[in-house]
């Protein structure tokens, strides 16, 4: 664990965990001020959770073309180089719980994994809850791969990418491609995804303390937190052991060739444990890279050793 790595959950914990509102006054819009959202910006926040955000959010510099397109009529961000390969690309959908986030939030995590892969990313900008609830969000990722094959790039060359909810997003969108009966990416890659929205993972038990921001201390208001999320913002009145809403208890079979990395210490690792244990079930190729005590998504910081060395290796399972 990196001397970076140990401020940075100081950090976290101090300036994110132990000021976030009781579970009953949370709103979406916390998240949304938190992740510097073009419209949502907060002039009250202290001055280290305004030291996280200029890490995380200020648009590093870069060679590499990012152009604003629509997919299907959906806004992406387009990652491009004169020198990337033309015939591969990453289809990315980016985390926020599904109440939060966008392309631009990743953007400095896309551009470092643009760089170290050559592969052009095309980066969603998916429906939110709770304007647009389930399964919106599965519709316009299903519709963007739709738009790619359109655009003359074929399956196997085509991969998906996501981290927190929107690698639920990645996992959700392909099992709804294979209920179409239609053709599916090659590969797969998952940064701490979000697959069992029940709000009953073990890892919620297990890791709500050693979680350094993503969470409360007592395990039962982070339960509370996250059913919260999902009952009143993403998914009302629906059934949420369905497989298209936690894939956590989804049957995998033909499945592309998948690599997930989850720290040991978030709340969400039991949800990486139980997805990577049910593709293998199903017979597919599956890689889980665990990480020892970094925060959830920790690939976005990208002055940690640790994130530098996430990005290679997902680099590495694209180009092998």
């Amino acid at each position: 664990m990196s001397i970076q790595a140990k401020i940075l959950n100081l950090m976290l914990r101090k300036y994110i965990k132990n000021v976030q509102p009781p579970v009953e006054e949370r709103s979406y819009i916390e998240a949304r001020k938190m992740m510097n959202q073009e419209g949502y910006n907060e002039q009250n926040f202290s001055w280290g959770s305004k030291l996280l955000q200029n890490l995380i959010f200020n648009k590093s510099r870069s060679d590499i073309f990012v152009n604003e397109i629509y997919l299907n009529k959906i806004r992406t961000l387009h990652l491009l180089h004169k020198n990337f390969n033309d015939e591969k690309c990453i289809l990315y959908f980016h985390g926020g719980g599904y109440v939060a986030g966008s392309p631009e939030t990743h953007q400095n995590m896309l551009l470092s994994l643009a760089k170290l892969s050559s592969i052009q990313i095309f980066a969603i900008d998916y429906s939110l809850s709770p304007e647009s609830i389930f399964p919106m969000a599965i519709n316009d990722a299903v519709s963007s791969y739709h738009a790619l094959l359109e655009k003359g790039f074929k399956s196997e060359n085509i991969f998906f990418g996501g981290d927190s909810a929107g690698g639920n997003l990645a996992l959700v969108s392909l099992l709804k491609l294979q209920e179409l009966n239609q053709i599916l990416p090659s590969k797969l890659f998952l940064l701490s995804p979000w697959t069992d929205l029940t709000g009953e993972g073990r890892s919620i038990r297990e890791n709500s303390k050693s979680d350094p921001y993503l969470s409360y201390d007592n395990w039962l208001n982070t339960s509370l937190s996250m059913k919260k999320t999902v009952k009143e913002w993403y998914a009302p009145n629906q059934d949420y052991n369905n497989p298209l809403i936690s894939p956590a208890f989804g049957n995998y079979t033909n499945f592309p060739k998948t690599l997930i990395q989850v720290s040991d210490i978030e709340i969400l690792y039991s949800d990486s444990q139980v997805v990577a244990s049910q593709i293998r079930k199903g017979g597919n190729e599956v890689d889980l890279s665990i990480y020892k005590n970094l925060p959830h998504v920790w690939q976005i910081f990208g002055f940690l050793p640790e994130a530098k060395q996430a990005l290679r290796e997902i680099s590495k399972f694209l180009l092998n």
